[in-house]
């Protein structure tokens, strides 16, 4: 068995505070370090079926969109860490890479650790997956380890929704850094869910039933017709939308003197294109898969999304529309009709993605916080991102 594969025994890790009296510390972990997309690739089976079994709903987790970032945007080092017990049962696993920074004059040359997803980042949030009932400050410690022998200069671990582990990392890894360590940048808005259509027009909000009912009297005033929702699912006609989507995603932000993600990272498009064929070989109807959706009317394409259907949520994942129709407010209208899909699809939340931007308050007021992790492994680290906070602050850029 070569070294990159080998099943290392390691004690419950020994961190200056430890997090335990070593009295009650639990015996030894077997731990897994997979360091290749070869040695992932066949684990497909055992890692989806571990996420059913730790019920997180997270397609940004699932084995085939782990893979696919993996062969679109292949890191320096590879860490992905698989925590099991002396029956080789899986009890955690960290999906994690090292890459040398994207942006940045000085953090181009610092070697970051992150979830994989990260740079260009695709998930909107993240967390280290963990089966139910477990000692969770023994199996960080055990993950911390791994992580402390690992080759890095910053830890970057960005939209976590588990605070917990945020901090239980910080405190086997950095006890000095881990007060300052954690922060929170973002949110999440979300908006729970009842049984029924006629359940929720009881719960809509007032002023968005007025809003989308004005926009709708006046397409079909003007155009003859209302916007309708339809999901594209069949790869030749998802291929053209989706192009028309990044084309349009790229005009966007150009009009407002910014490069698309799409312009930064050319190979998204095929990224995105190789998940909504995935999406079309997944059996189950509630099997974890990306959906591309559009608001059209008369045969014109008013609006696009690219979603998250999670198993029983929905996530707003990519969005954008057709700037001649932007007094229709399209946007407004496609997420609307979206909230109802999701209730006939049974779906008990619908997640309007990271950030809380004003037209999310059409639905909902609730929203989760995002935990960023930042750790540095030295001095020098830190001075130098230090350095390129102060160099795009100079430039009238915002830090990140």
């Amino acid at each position: 068995m070569s070294s990159t594969t080998r099943i290392m025994e390691v004690q419950s890790a020994t961190t200056e505070p430890p997090l335990e009296p070593p009295e009650t510390q639990p015996p030894a972990f077997r731990v897994r370090v997979i360091r290749s997309l070869a040695e992932f690739l066949p684990l497909k089976t055992q890692w989806d079926v571990f996420l059913k079994i730790a019920n997180v709903e997270n397609l940004c987790l699932t084995h085939a969109w782990l893979t696919q970032w993996l062969q679109h945007f292949p890191p320096q080092e590879l860490l992905i860490i698989i925590v099991q017990d002396h029956r080789d049962n899986w009890l955690a696993v960290a999906p994690l890479k090292i890459s040398l920074g994207k942006q940045g004059f000085a953090c181009k040359m610092l070697r970051h650790l992150q979830f994989i997803g990260t740079q260009p980042n695709v998930y909107d949030w993240m967390e280290i997956v963990m089966a139910p009932g477990q000692n969770e400050s023994a199996v960080l410690n055990t993950i911390a380890s791994v992580i402390r022998n690992s080759r890095w200069d910053v830890l970057d671990f960005l939209f976590m929704r588990n605070r917990a582990q945020c901090e239980g990392l910080a405190r086997a890894l950095a006890p000095r850094q881990a007060e300052s360590a954690i922060h929170s940048e973002t949110v999440m808005p979300c908006l729970p869910l009842p049984d029924s259509i006629k359940a929720y027009e009881t719960t809509r909000r007032k002023k968005t039933r007025l809003e989308v009912n004005r926009h709708c009297n006046r397409f079909e005033k003007d155009l003859g017709s209302r916007p309708r929702l339809a999901f594209q699912t069949e790869p030749k006609v998802s291929g053209i939308l989706l192009k028309e989507f990044v084309d349009n995603h790229k005009q966007y932000w150009a009009s407002r003197g910014q490069k698309s993600d799409f312009q930064r990272f050319p190979k998204l498009h095929s990224f995105y294109q190789n998940m909504l064929d995935e999406a079309c070989r997944v059996s189950g109807q509630n099997a974890p898969r990306l959906l591309l959706s559009t608001l059209t009317v008369n045969d014109m394409t008013l609006s696009y999304q690219l979603g998250f259907w999670q198993g029983s949520s929905y996530l707003s994942h990519l969005t954008n529309f057709n700037q001649n129709f932007r007094s229709y407010s399209p946007g407004t209208l496609h997420m609307d009709a979206l909230v109802f899909h999701a209730v006939e699809a049974g779906a008990r939340e619908f997640n309007f993605g990271r950030g809380d931007e004003p037209y999310k308050h059409l639905w909902t007021r609730d929203k989760r916080p995002l935990w960023n992790l930042r750790l540095f492994r030295h001095p020098v680290a830190h001075a130098l991102w230090t350095l390129d906070d102060i160099l795009k602050k100079c430039l009238g850029k915002t830090a990140g």
